[in-house]
């Protein structure tokens, strides 16, 4: 009895190991076809996701100036593929790590800015956890999300592309790249 009840569990434990590692595979398929079917999203897909596994190492490495630096220097390289476009970088709790949008600030003059200094005080942008494209790609298995928006930062409207750094329930951050329309 006691053997058939191991085997029972282990039956069902391998049932749901693969029911996950099948979820893991797959994506939405509104936000899948959005970004095969839309130029925008298709675009900011095409610039940022041959660029992750860099910047997830960039972001990793972050613990001063100088290494803070060269993420920033990549976020602007990158960017920079994009027609107006804007790149953000961000803990999985929201906290910016690099905006393209606010001026490098490497001597902490300004109020807002990109430096080590001003992501450790947050005060480059404002918490963007709430963010739909950044939420959805922490919280969906895929780690993307896509949304478009009238940006209160910029004050236009924008198509946001979100992709997770890292692994499900274990990322660095998110880069969410941007083009205004």
């Amino acid at each position: 009895m006691r053997i058939a009840k191991i085997v029972t569990s282990a039956a069902i434990v391998s049932t749901l190991i693969s029911f996950n590692a099948t979820a893991a595979v797959e994506c939405a398929p509104q936000v899948t076809s959005l970004i095969s079917t839309n130029p925008v999203y298709n675009n900011l897909n095409t610039v940022l996701t041959p660029n992750i596994a860099q910047l997830k190492t960039k972001l990793d490495a972050v613990k001063d100036q100088a290494s803070y630096v060269k993420l920033l220097t990549a976020v602007h390289t990158i960017a920079n593929g994009v027609t107006n476009g804007r790149l953000v970088i961000t803990l999985p709790d929201g906290t910016v790590v690099v905006d393209t949008s606010k001026p490098d600030d490497p001597t902490n003059t300004k109020a807002q800015g990109n430096s080590f200094l001003h992501f450790k005080n947050k005060t480059i942008n404002e918490n963007l956890n709430t963010r739909v494209s950044n939420l959805h790609s922490q919280l969906h298995v895929c780690g993307l999300g896509v949304e478009t928006r009238f940006s209160t930062t910029d004050n236009v409207r924008e198509s946001f592309l979100a992709i997770r750094l890292g692994p499900y329930l274990d990322s660095s951050g998110t880069a969410r790249i941007s083009q205004k329309l």
